[in-house]
C-alpha cells in the first residue's frame, strides 16, 4: 500500500468545502454564509453535504431560524478558522510588502462597463497618473477583491459588499436606443414589434434590467416582441445597436458616449432608473494606497463629467 504524505494529504484536502463550514458555522446561517462568500444558498448545501460525506460525519444540523454545530462540526470548524488565521496573517504581511513595488491599479471590471466606458476614459487617467498604470480584467470571474491580482473592483449590482469598502459610483438608467435610421421609422411603442429586440444574456454580474421592467416602470404596455436576438455581452448589445441590427435597452453609462457621438438616438422620452447601480469596491486597507485613492477620486471627477441623457429625453 502506498503512504499518503502530508503533502498529498494537504493536496485531498477540500479547501472550499471547509472554508464554507467555517463560515456556515461562525455566521450560524447557510444564507449569513452564501452572502459573505458570494455564492447562492444552494452551493453552500452541496459543499456542506459533500464534507459530511468525505468525513463521515454530520456537521451541521439545520433549524427553522438557525444553524447549530455538531459537537464534531464545532471542531473542524475551530481548526479551519485557527488555520485561516495564520494564513491571513501571512497573507497581510506579504500584501504589505507587495505594496512597496508599484504595480499601478488592477481593476476588475464587468466587460461591457469596462470596454464601453472604462478603456476609453483610462488615457485620461494615464496623462495625470503616469506613475499609477492601470491593468484592467474582465474576467466575469474575477470577483474577490481579496486575490492577489485584484484591487478594485468596479460592481454592477443593488450593493451590499460585507467586509469591503462600497460606495456608489453611478445610478444606472434606462431607455430603448437605435441607430438614427431605425429611430425615423419608430413613431409609437407599437413600432417596436416590427424590429429586432436586442438583449443582454449574462448574469455574472446580476441580470440586466429588463424590457418589461422598463414598461412597468413607465407605465407602458409593450406590444408583442416576436424577434429577439441576444448577446453574451453588454458592450456587444451597444455595437449591435449602433450598427442598426435591432432596438435596444440601453443602460447609462454604456450608451452616453455613442448618445453624444449621435450614434445612438432615443425613440421615446421615457427614462426610467434601474434596480441596479455600479459601484466601487475594494479592501478597507487598499484606501490608504495613494494610487487606490487617486483612481477613486479620478472615477468620481469622470462620472461627474459623463454626459448625461439629452434635456428632450424623460
Amino acid at each position: 500500500m502506498l503512504g499518503i504524505t502530508t503533502a498529498n494529504m494537504m493536496k485531498l484536502l477540500p479547501f472550499t468545502a471547509l472554508r464554507t463550514l467555517e463560515a456556515v458555522v461562525r455566521l450560524r446561517g447557510f444564507g449569513r454564509a452564501a452572502e459573505e462568500l458570494n455564492v447562492t444558498q444552494s452551493a453552500v448545501s452541496q459543499h456542506i453535504k459533500s464534507l459530511e460525506e468525505w468525513t463521515g460525519h454530520k456537521l451541521l444540523v439545520r433549524g427553522a431560524r438557525k444553524t447549530v454545530a455538531t459537537e464534531k462540526g464545532l471542531r473542524l470548524a475551530s481548526a479551519v478558522a485557527e488555520g485561516y488565521g495564520g494564513v491571513e496573517a501571512v497573507c497581510d504581511e506579504l500584501r504589505d510588502k507587495r505594496q512597496t513595488v508599484n504595480h499601478g491599479v488592477l481593476v476588475a471590471s464587468p466587460p461591457g462597463f469596462g470596454f464601453v466606458w472604462l478603456l476609453p476614459r483610462l488615457m485620461n487617467f494615464d496623462q495625470n497618473f503616469p506613475d499609477f498604470p492601470v491593468s484592467l480584467s474582465t474576467d466575469i470571474y474575477a470577483r474577490d477583491v481579496n486575490a492577489e491580482d485584484t484591487d478594485v473592483m468596479i460592481q454592477y449590482g443593488a450593493g451590499g459588499f460585507t467586509g469591503l469598502h462600497s460606495e456608489l459610483l453611478m445610478q444606472e438608467t434606462i431607455t430603448p436606443v437605435c441607430s438614427p435610421e431605425i429611430a425615423a421609422e419608430l413613431h409609437e411603442i407599437g413600432d417596436l414589434g416590427r424590429f429586432t429586440i436586442l438583449k443582454d444574456n449574462v448574469q455574472n454580474f446580476g441580470t440586466p434590467p429588463t424590457w418589461d421592467y422598463w414598461a412597468q416602470q413607465a407605465d407602458i404596455q409593450l406590444p408583442n416582441l416576436p424577434r429577439i436576438r441576444k448577446f453574451g455581452q453588454a458592450n456587444m448589445v451597444v455595437q449591435a445597436a449602433v450598427k442598426g441590427l435591432g432596438i435596444a435597452m440601453g443602460r447609462t453609462p454604456l450608451i452616453c458616449d455613442a448618445i453624444a457621438e449621435g450614434t445612438l438616438v432615443c425613440p421615446f422620452p421615457q427614462v426610467v432608473k434601474s434596480q441596479f447601480s455600479y459601484w466601487f469596491v475594494c479592501r478597507h486597507e487598499a484606501l490608504k494606497l495613494e494610487s487606490i485613492q487617486a483612481f477613486r477620486v479620478w472615477l468620481h471627477e469622470e462620472v461627474s463629467a459623463q454626459t448625461t441623457m439629452p434635456s428632450n429625453v424623460g
